[in-house]
């Protein structure tokens, strides 16, 4: 059957997010970033952009920044708006995350053209090297991804930026980056970087936090779905534990949640888990985003709750997994590792599993953000563990890359501590994400604002007359912010 094989549930990361990396064996379907995965839950996609939209464009980059000996350069693409831009107006520019970008980043699907509507701005929409059509080398290797690290990414947008003012002879404009879950991270980074090409940011969602075991975030998917709806999965994982552990009852998982290929390593076993454990996660990460089978926690839960014997509590289970599946292009729920790791292993940057690649190695070199269920705080499966997530980075890259560098990450950035002026840091209170974010700002002119009530990126979305009011409001602030920044108001 075609499957749907997760990876880290990270920053898509998340909008990575830090997302739920979706990959299928048969007629993959492409990764997309935490930021982008959130319009597919809205029923938008690049299907729905005008077909006369913007043309792709194309800025020659180094390969490498800091190797002056390197003379390697490579394209990056982008897409831009002009259609508000006044005379000597802002730029906003929307940083690429751990996905390919796409022509409606600049047609409407996000909050940026509200924004430059409003101020005259132009909109530029750039991709992260080593996803999408910005690819720096002729494959995914690893020793081509060693050029596939933040530092660099964030150099490519300072120079993209002095590249941009020169090309439209743009020296009056002030810039303001944004981005979501990841791509929050950066624009967050960005500014605290380099403060003089960014007067400000918009840092929605962002995970500023590199972590390794990422425990917390499985405690706040069982906060946010409630304490009936979190003690029904917990009934359910036991029985599953159970039976898992013998050949009979491992035949009739196979049957009732229709796995792809048969559960019989240890390994498998986590996978399987893990399998089960993400499609409840990925409805609470975008909870309210979603179009299609599952909208909200309510209605998911709503599901899972039918039944009272352990036998129909245990269908209800697999008819969420299942319906959840098949809504999403999967007709069957992975439970393969060897599966999952041949594919990861594959380095043809063109191929459907190429953004996964690069976003998992992103995770096992700088971020871990692995989402474990070892704590008692959380209902699903003890099996998927930090040691199965080593294990992935191991089996993908190599025996050298088992322990990602979080603590250099936040030496470098700073963590949630990050002290840098003229930023926003938007988070959802849904959002299991936001437990990685900056929640009380450092300094006088860091802004933090915890929604409640949202998921993840929810304010980078175009405005809906469903909105909360705490997220209308949050929007309020940004505009304000903004105003702010390009006034020359840096108080």
């Amino acid at each position: 059957g075609k499957r749907t094989i997760r990876m880290h549930k990270v920053v898509s990361l998340v909008c990575l997010l830090l997302a739920v990396h979706t990959l299928s064996a048969q007629g993959l379907r492409p990764h997309q970033d935490g930021l982008r995965k959130g319009l597919k839950y809205r029923g938008l996609s690049s299907s729905s952009a005008d077909s006369a939209g913007p043309a792709e464009m194309w800025m020659s980059q180094p390969l490498d920044h800091f190797n002056p000996g390197n003379t390697a350069t490579w394209n990056q693409r982008y897409f831009m708006n002009d259609t508000y831009w006044k005379p000597a107006g802002p730029i906003f520019i929307l940083l690429g995350g751990e996905g390919p970008i796409d022509p409606i980043d600049v047609q409407g699907h996000f909050i940026l053209n509200t924004y430059a509507q409003q101020f005259g701005a132009l909109i530029i929409s750039v991709e992260h090297r080593f996803y999408g059509k910005s690819m720096p080398t002729k494959d995914l290797s690893v020793d081509s991804l060693k050029y596939l690290t933040t530092s660099q990414a964030l150099a490519d947008y300072a120079n993209f930026r002095q590249y941009i003012t020169t090309k439209l002879n743009a020296t009056q404009s002030t810039w303001i980056s944004f981005g979501g879950s990841y791509s929050g991270s950066l624009s967050a980074w960005y500014r605290m970087k380099y403060p003089t090409l960014i007067a400000g940011a918009i840092a929605a969602s962002a995970p500023v936090q590199a972590k390794l075991d990422f425990s917390e975030y499985l405690e706040v998917v069982q906060q946010s779905i409630g304490p009936e709806c979190a003690e029904r999965v917990l009934n359910v994982t036991k029985m599953v534990s159970l039976m898992i552990g013998s050949t009979t009852g491992r035949a009739q998982l196979q049957a009732l949640f229709n796995t792809c290929d048969p559960i019989v390593s240890d390994e498998d076993k986590a996978t399987f888990m893990s399998s089960l454990t993400d499609a409840i996660a990925e409805v609470v990460q975008y909870n309210n985003d979603n179009r299609a089978a599952y909208t909200n926690i309510p209605k998911m839960c709503a599901v899972l709750l039918n039944g009272t014997t352990p036998a129909e509590q245990l269908a209800s289970y697999a008819k969420f997994n299942n319906d959840f599946n098949a809504a999403y292009g999967s007709t069957c729920t992975d439970a393969s590792y060897k599966s999952m790791v041949s594919q990861m292993r594959d380095t043809d940057p063109n191929s459907d599993v190429a953004a996964a690649r690069s976003w998992t190695w992103q995770t096992c070199i700088e971020f871990g953000y692995f989402q474990t269920a070892e704590s008692a705080k959380q209902p699903f499966s003890y099996l998927i563990t930090l040691q199965w997530y080593i294990n992935q980075c191991v089996d993908i890259f190599g025996p050298e890359f088992a322990s990602p560098n979080t603590k250099w990450i936040n030496t470098d950035y700073g963590s949630n501590a990050i002290r840098a002026s003229n930023i926003v840091f938007p988070n959802g209170s849904i959002d299991p994400w936001h437990v990685l974010g900056v929640l009380e700002a450092n300094i006088a002119s860091e802004v933090s604002v915890l929604i409640t009530g949202t998921a993840h990126c929810a304010d980078l979305y175009a405005p809906s007359p469903n909105d909360l009011p705490a997220l209308t409001s949050a929007r309020q602030t940004e505009v304000q912010q903004i105003q702010k920044w390009l006034s020359g108001d840096q108080c």
